[in-house]
């Protein structure tokens, strides 16, 4: 199978792969891609990806009067940008936190469904080479790619003994509904559909990115050592989501938008210094357009290990929180950056099953369950992206 549009390969080492019999039966194991709803085809007799998601994993209608608090759960879920005496205008923010296997992928799964449901959002699920929780969705996905760099696909085995099945770009549309190619972050916005699940994998060039921070001249930052720019293309590639962002703010298009974002700290830690990439100075940017964010509906939804692997910057602006089952809740403010106070007065999550968890603010909290968004594979699809 040949790599994605015939660029250059990136080298996987000496494993074996599996034959074309095996990658077969392995590709069979996904649903067909969903291309028939008003997404897909622009007809707005057919149903929408949302409706079609819920029917897929037998998820409710949303109904915020079934919660208790309105400040809570709806007020965090639901965008307007004329909001009500108890509701915040325009976009919000929260931090679930959660060991791992405790549903953190799921509930990112089902809240993307949800935010399609309720607001028609413009989701962005964070791709990582890494990690692939969003193949519950694949179906319905867009998957969005940087020009220009060679991208390798392979599907590894939860059994590290079995071999891993090399994908091809049109293997890949078998996956997900489209693959997109986008040149920088202002072009990526600019494709991003309504009502819409993406999933975007960072540029590793970063290209554009120091143009959206120079179009921005409303505060500067220092550069690292021995160079005039804050963006370069020997940064992370993770470091591209901090331009991405800014550009969402600064360029638009500002429809709702929801960034999906799994392990936060591998972008924004608690550790981040004024080291030879910035980064640092990147998590400053970050929180200082936190509130221009909401002003222009850019919802961002954290995920996390932990509250200290996230810099405190970052937590300080964060109104929302979901703790996961399996480890207790806070009890007291010292516990939660930015909090003046909590409402729990007692642990209870740390007994929680897999599927409830607590979301809380600074005045209210409320238990709730999500329904299982289960992948259709026990493989796990890695995307390389090469400088």
């Amino acid at each position: 199978m040949s790599s994605l549009d015939h660029e250059e390969t990136i080298d996987w080492g000496d494993e074996d792969l599996a034959d074309e019999e095996t990658a077969r039966e392995v590709l069979d194991q996904f649903d067909e891609p969903v291309r028939t709803t008003y997404q897909a085809t622009g007809n707005a007799s057919r149903w929408t990806d949302a409706r079609h998601m819920r029917e897929a994993f037998g998820i409710p209608r949303w109904e915020p009067e079934r919660f208790d608090y309105e400040d809570v759960i709806p007020n965090c879920w639901e965008h307007a940008w004329d909001a009500g005496r108890d509701r915040d205008a325009g976009g919000t923010d929260f931090l679930a936190r959660g060991k791992p296997g405790k549903g953190k992928s799921t509930l990112g799964c089902y809240v993307a469904i949800r935010q399609l449901e309720a607001n028609d959002e413009k989701v962005v699920w964070r791709g990582s080479s890494s990690r692939s929780e969003w193949l519950a969705l694949a179906p319905w996905t867009v998957l969005c790619l940087p020009k220009g760099v060679p991208v390798t696909a392979r599907l590894e085995s939860k059994d590290p003994t079995e071999p891993a099945v090399e994908l091809g770009v049109d293997d890949l549309e078998e996956i997900v509904r489209e693959v997109r190619r986008y040149s920088d972050p202002v072009d990526l916005n600019r494709q991003l559909d309504q009502g819409t699940f993406h999933v975007v994998y960072p540029d590793p060039l970063l290209r554009g990115c120091q143009e959206v921070l120079d179009r921005d001249d409303e505060k500067q930052y220092d550069t690292p050592p021995k160079r005039d720019t804050l963006f370069a293309e020997e940064d992370p590639a993770s470091h591209w989501w901090f331009a991405w962002a800014l550009a969402r703010v600064n360029h638009g298009p500002h429809h709702w938008t929801t960034w999906i974002c799994d392990e936060i700290g591998d972008i924004a830690p608690q550790s981040a210094q004024k080291d030879q990439f910035g980064t640092y100075q990147k998590v400053e940017l970050l929180k200082d357009m936190w509130v221009d964010a909401r002003k222009f509906g850019l919802s961002i939804f954290l995920f996390g290990h932990s509250e200290v692997d996230i810099h405190q910057s970052i937590r300080h602006k964060i109104r929302w929180r979901i703790q996961m089952p399996g480890t207790a809740n806070p009890t007291t403010a010292s516990d939660v950056v930015g909090f003046e106070s909590v409402p729990m007065d007692r642990e209870v999550t740390d007994e929680y099953e897999i599927g409830k968890a607590l979301m809380y603010n600074e005045t209210h909290f409320e238990p709730f369950r999500w329904k299982d968004v289960p992948a259709p594979t026990a493989y796990k699809l890695k995307i390389e992206v090469g400088r």
